[in-house]
């Protein structure tokens, strides 16, 4: 497996001190953020970017991410549909040919659920194809939010069973997958080519409180069962992309390089033999 560090890890880290502490770190991949790379590209160009990331013998994983596509208003969708080609624009001169998009929250108004996988396909339809165009590949991440629209795995594998969408593949983070409530033999229902990347992080997980994504924590430090998933996708013989990905703000505060070379060694104590 090959490990790579989202820029949420990092994200108070600029660009270009963040792929320098990942590459010191020993990192082969990052993922980059929508925003981050707009803010970095006011002041540098797409090439500048391909450059630090030769420089630093660095592969960019992913783009993070079309957000909240799902069920929101069609102008809002349109706008999505922009930057979404703007940033495979990007990924063409870079390196990158991975955009991840993850579905709608349901705080607006209600949805059936027949309505949730009816818009979902539609849009994931209209985004498969303007990443086809770009040469780019489109993978759909389910988030487990109590209010988001798709939390859980098997939802998000009809989805993909969709006959217009069965080349796509998913995205599982850790933190998403278990306060999803999948359980790890849930695991056992993908078939190899549709898993495309993985984000690692811990929680100290409890069913009963609203957890959030700045309580994740490195691999290994909170309760998670996270050698038992990796034992699990090493049986179904998934060897892409390990991302640790981590929205922790006491983490933000440190010294990057301290971060990364933290987030390698616990990445490293969970990978099966």
């Amino acid at each position: 497996m090959k490990l790579a560090i989202n820029q949420a890890t990092l994200l108070k880290t600029p660009m270009v001190q963040f792929l320098e502490v990942s590459s010191e770190a020993g990192f082969e991949g990052v993922e980059l953020r929508r925003d981050e790379t707009f803010l970095y590209l006011k002041n540098h160009s797409p090439h500048d970017l391909k450059s630090l990331l030769d420089q630093h013998d660095l592969k960019c994983v992913s783009f993070n991410a079309i957000e909240l596509f799902s069920l929101c208003p069609e102008e809002e969708f349109a706008n999505i549909q922009k930057y979404t080609k703007k940033l495979m624009k990007i990924g063409n001169i870079i390196g990158c040919d991975l955009i991840i998009a993850v579905p709608s929250f349901l705080d607006d108004r209600s949805f059936s659920l027949a309505e949730i996988k009816e818009q979902t396909i539609e849009r994931l339809i209209i985004l498969k194809r303007l990443a086809e165009q770009h040469n780019f590949k489109l993978a759909f991440e389910p988030l487990g939010f109590p209010n988001c629209s798709v939390r859980d795995l098997s939802l998000a594998l009809e989805i993909l069973n969709n006959e217009n969408l069965v080349e796509m593949g998913l995205v599982i983070d850790t933190f998403h997958f278990f306060v999803g409530g999948n359980s790890i033999d849930s695991l056992n229902s993908l078939s190899p080519h549709q898993l495309w990347l993985v984000h690692i992080n811990d929680v100290n997980f409890n069913p009963d409180l609203d957890m959030k994504d700045s309580d994740r924590v490195l691999p290994g430090d909170g309760t998670l069962n996270l050698k038992d998933f990796m034992n699990t996708l090493k049986s179904l013989g998934y060897n892409q992309w390990i991302s640790i990905e981590l929205f922790n703000e006491s983490l933000w505060k440190e010294d990057p390089i301290k971060v990364a070379q933290k987030s390698m060694k616990s990445l490293k104590n969970i990978l099966p033999r």
